[in-house]
């Protein structure tokens, strides 16, 4: 099936979210251990429940299929949040294309399409302290600490206390 491409660059695209051929990727990426512990969220839906319950489409004011040229591989998706909450945005790669600079290019793309198509004045992004990739990559690409957005949350599996860190990124500020 042929897919919209909404920006890309010389190695990846970002382009349009097939439920029909994207959803069992990333529902398969929730149940990696590492993507729950970068999202403090433990993933214990069937298939079928997540998909009848998460209409990323539907819900997201924008959400792409991460596209590799060289082989045309699905390798993540990436996502900003509804129109009635604070833009922010979020990616998943999957688990074997981490680790090789993906994460950083889309999500650098993802902030260009939010800021010239969107025209969003700001976006946030969030982790864990321990998230030690995911502070590096906000960190390349330009996001600053924002404190004030920290949130305090329990942890997922243990119940303690944890903070998620919240990162921005304002227009006006240049793209890595």
């Amino acid at each position: 099936m042929e897919r919209k491409t909404y920006i890309s660059d010389d190695v990846i695209s970002l382009s349009e979210y097939i439920d029909s051929e994207d959803d069992l990727d990333c529902y398969r990426c929730w149940q990696d251990d590492e993507t729950q512990s970068g999202y403090n969220h433990k993933l214990t839906r069937s298939f079928e429940e997540w998909q009848a319950t998460t209409n990323t489409t539907v819900q997201a004011r924008f959400v792409a299929t991460i596209i590799r040229h060289s082989d045309n591989a699905s390798i993540g998706s990436i996502f900003v949040s509804s129109e009635d909450t604070p833009s922010d945005l979020a990616i998943i790669i999957y688990k074997p294309y981490r680790g090789k600079g993906y994460g950083a290019r889309a999500f650098s793309l993802g902030v260009k399409y939010c800021f010239e198509v969107l025209s969003l004045d700001y976006i946030h992004a969030g982790c864990y302290p321990h998230n030690i990739s995911s502070v590096k990559m906000l960190r390349k690409c330009g996001f600053l600490p924002h404190p004030e957005g920290n949130q305090n949350e329990k942890h997922y599996l243990t119940g303690e206390d944890v903070i998620q860190l919240d990162f921005i990124k304002y227009n006006n500020q240049r793209i890595v």
